[in-house]
């Protein structure tokens, strides 16, 4: 049996998806790829483990990828200031190339800030970082703590 939930929550991956790939096709990515970018935008520079963590890709998937974005210009590569072996990676400018594509779905933030106030908002967001965490455990093999016994 499913929930209304649980259908709005199956609604929103698939929308999600065709934006994500529409966004893609117009700026030459894979699909994939934007979630590498966005891990970078979002949390600010990183090494190639933690976009391994973060994405999921197998180290030697995430080598060749990020090979490719950084020789189409959407990042730059330094080497890790603590740690010699190591890079770091940061988004270009050119990322503004996604943003601008994203933008006119970045105003459900306007949408929802009409219809819910700021305690409904709240809940959303805590509700909907709720239902990211229990899938991150899941997809790390870990049971989320409020699944687990006392």
């Amino acid at each position: 049996m499913t929930t209304p939930l649980r259908d709005e929550l199956r609604r929103l991956r698939i929308e999600l998806r065709i934006l994500n790939d529409a966004v893609a096709a117009e700026v030459g990515l894979n699909p994939r790829d934007l979630d590498i970018l966005d891990v970078i935008d979002r949390e600010g520079p990183c090494t190639p483990s933690t976009l391994a963590e973060r994405t999921g890709y197998r180290r030697a998937t995430l080598t060749s990828v990020i090979n490719r974005l950084h020789r189409d210009g959407w990042i730059v590569r330094r080497t890790a200031p603590d740690d010699g072996r190591s890079s770091i990676l940061a988004s270009t400018a050119r990322f503004d190339e996604i943003r601008a594509l994203y933008a006119p779905a970045d105003d459900i933030d306007s949408a929802i800030s009409q219809k819910y106030n700021e305690q409904q908002r709240a809940t959303i967001a805590q509700a909907l970082s709720l239902v990211t965490s229990h899938l991150r455990g899941l997809s790390e093999g870990t049971v989320p703590p409020e699944k687990q016994g006392p």
